[in-house]
């Protein structure tokens, strides 16, 4: 009896061991996660952004999640803290891009336009084209009041119209551009069937090497512009095909009606017209956003009326031929 009493308690004693050591494991893990995750949240606040970058977020749904925070001070640091605004133009942003479609947007960037020259930019976030980055400069969303005659509107709708006629659907990220046999955007090769393949096709190639030609050069661009002006709905639309793309969706939204005439412009109207993908997309944003003209009482007192078609700052300017889908600027 004695004996087995031994046993019991070196039993005892052994399984007390065991117990301690396993909670002593279990503790040592759970702070080497807990330093993980306070490393993983340093990491993304506190950032110097180099263009401007105030705030971003992921998004879940209807909602923003707070990413990452950037090192600012002064007027960008009360804007990074002002959850209001960031509220107010995501609010606008979901009128204008649907819940379908948000997946495409991996990360929303409010940045400083002031620090970078432009109001609003894209670019991919994923080899396929399947996501995106969308920035939104918060200073220039307030200029002169929320949306102000409708830039900020037509800011979204342009670069949402960059995300439509250049993502996976309408691009093939993985045919380089030796291999291509359509237009290549840059991303990838464009699908035959694709918008911007098709506006390619019928209104740019013929004047192709004339664009060229014009490179960077001011002068030339503005000539290049002047000379072809019936084949642009806006002067910024003479930028490149992904630029004309892009202003073709806003006006293709904006304008109320359809078509006006002819032109070449027009035909570039009339063609995303026959893409039920981009009408649907139409109907929701103009079912979400009234479509009053700027100089009405009602526009005056709404922060979320539609501008006139081409009527944004930028409509009269030319952007960098090089980028498809580079920044709408200010």
């Amino acid at each position: 009896m004695k004996y087995l009493n031994i046993k019991l308690v070196a039993l005892l004693f052994s399984l007390l061991i065991a117990f301690t050591s396993c909670n002593k494991d279990d503790s040592i893990f759970d702070e080497k996660v807990e330093k993980k995750a306070e490393e993983k949240t340093e990491e993304n606040n506190n950032q110097n952004g180099e263009d401007g970058e105030i705030i971003s977020f992921t998004i879940n749904g209807e909602d923003l999640v707070k990413l990452k925070t950037y090192n600012v001070t002064g007027k960008n640091l009360e804007l990074q803290k002002d959850t209001k605004k960031h509220q107010e133009i995501w609010a606008l942003v979901k009128k204008i891009i649907p819940l379908s479609h948000r997946n495409r947007i991996s990360e929303f960037i409010l940045y400083s336009g002031e620090t970078s020259g432009s109001a609003g930019f894209v670019f991919e976030s994923s080899k396929d084209l399947s996501t995106w980055k969308m920035g939104i400069a918060i200073d220039f969303a307030y200029d002169g009041g929320f949306n102000k005659n409708g830039e900020l509107a037509y800011t979204i709708i342009h670069e949402f119209g960059h995300i439509l006629t250049l993502d996976k659907n309408q691009v093939n990220s993985s045919i380089n551009e030796s291999d291509c046999s359509n237009f290549y955007t840059g991303e990838g090769c464009a699908k035959e069937a694709s918008f911007i393949n098709q506006s390619y096709n019928k209104f740019w190639k013929d004047i192709w090497g004339e664009f060229n030609s014009a490179g960077e050069d001011e002068t030339k661009r503005d000539a290049f512009y002047t000379k072809h002006k019936n084949r642009f709905l806006t002067q910024y639309a003479s930028t490149n095909p992904g630029e004309d793309s892009a202003e073709v969706f806003a006006v293709f939204v904006t304008r109320n009606g359809g078509a006006n005439g002819n032109t070449i412009a027009e035909q570039k109207l009339k063609l995303m017209y026959t893409y039920s993908n981009f009408v649907e997309l139409r109907n929701y944003i103009r079912g979400n956003i009234s479509n009053t003209s700027k100089n009405s009482i009602k526009a005056k007192s709404s922060h979320n009326f539609l501008p006139e078609a081409g009527s944004w700052k930028q409509a009269n300017t030319i952007g960098k031929p090089g980028k498809l889908h580079c920044a709408s600027s200010h």
